[in-house]
Protein backbone atom coordinates (compact mmCIF):
# COMPACT_ATOMS: atom_id res chain seq x y z
CA UNK A 1 0.00 0.00 0.00
CA UNK A 2 2.05 3.65 -1.20
CA UNK A 3 1.69 6.81 1.09
CA UNK A 4 -1.11 8.08 -1.35
CA UNK A 5 -3.30 4.84 -0.44
CA UNK A 6 -2.95 5.48 3.10
CA UNK A 7 -3.79 9.19 3.15
CA UNK A 8 -6.92 7.89 0.94
CA UNK A 9 -8.53 5.80 3.32
CA UNK A 10 -7.81 7.94 6.14
CA UNK A 11 -9.34 10.57 4.38
CA UNK A 12 -12.18 8.23 3.53
CA UNK A 13 -12.67 7.05 7.00
CA UNK A 14 -12.71 10.82 8.56
CA UNK A 15 -15.27 11.78 5.65
CA UNK A 16 -17.71 9.32 6.90
CA UNK A 17 -16.99 10.12 10.54
CA UNK A 18 -17.83 13.57 9.56
CA UNK A 19 -21.16 12.68 8.13
CA UNK A 20 -22.26 10.12 11.27
CA UNK A 21 -21.19 12.94 13.36
CA UNK A 22 -23.42 15.86 12.63
CA UNK A 23 -26.59 15.68 13.84
CA UNK A 24 -28.65 17.71 10.46
CA UNK A 25 -32.08 17.92 13.02
CA UNK A 26 -29.16 20.14 15.67
CA UNK A 27 -26.81 21.76 12.59
CA UNK A 28 -28.98 25.10 13.07
CA UNK A 29 -29.66 26.46 16.85
CA UNK A 30 -33.52 27.54 16.60
CA UNK A 31 -34.61 30.50 18.98
CA UNK A 32 -37.69 31.63 17.48
CA UNK A 33 -40.57 28.79 17.44
CA UNK A 34 -41.44 28.84 13.26
CA UNK A 35 -39.61 26.00 11.53
CA UNK A 36 -39.11 28.23 8.31
CA UNK A 37 -37.35 30.82 10.74
CA UNK A 38 -34.58 27.67 11.53
CA UNK A 39 -34.44 27.05 7.99
CA UNK A 40 -32.83 30.59 6.74
CA UNK A 41 -30.60 30.93 10.09
CA UNK A 42 -26.87 31.31 9.76
CA UNK A 43 -24.65 28.23 11.28
CA UNK A 44 -22.61 29.15 14.36
CA UNK A 45 -18.70 29.57 13.85
CA UNK A 46 -17.93 26.29 15.10
CA UNK A 47 -20.42 24.03 12.28
CA UNK A 48 -18.79 26.45 9.70
CA UNK A 49 -15.30 25.37 10.63
CA UNK A 50 -16.48 21.47 10.34
CA UNK A 51 -18.35 22.16 7.02
CA UNK A 52 -15.00 24.31 5.97
CA UNK A 53 -12.70 20.87 6.88
CA UNK A 54 -15.53 18.28 5.25
CA UNK A 55 -15.30 20.53 2.18
CA UNK A 56 -11.59 20.69 1.62
CA UNK A 57 -11.27 16.50 3.24
CA UNK A 58 -13.62 15.72 -0.03
CA UNK A 59 -11.54 18.15 -2.36
CA UNK A 60 -8.92 15.78 -0.78
CA UNK A 61 -10.47 12.61 -1.76
CA UNK A 62 -11.24 13.60 -4.99
CA UNK A 63 -8.06 14.88 -5.93
CA UNK A 64 -6.04 11.69 -4.67
CA UNK A 65 -8.60 9.64 -6.21
CA UNK A 66 -7.34 10.94 -9.67
CA UNK A 67 -3.86 10.71 -8.95
CA UNK A 68 -4.26 7.29 -7.52
CA UNK A 69 -6.50 6.51 -10.82
CA UNK A 70 -3.35 7.07 -12.59
CA UNK A 71 -0.94 5.24 -11.12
Amino acid sequence: MTIFESIWFIITIAIIALVLIIDPKNSVATSSTSAISGFFASPSSSQNFIYRVSAILIVLFYVLTVVLSFN
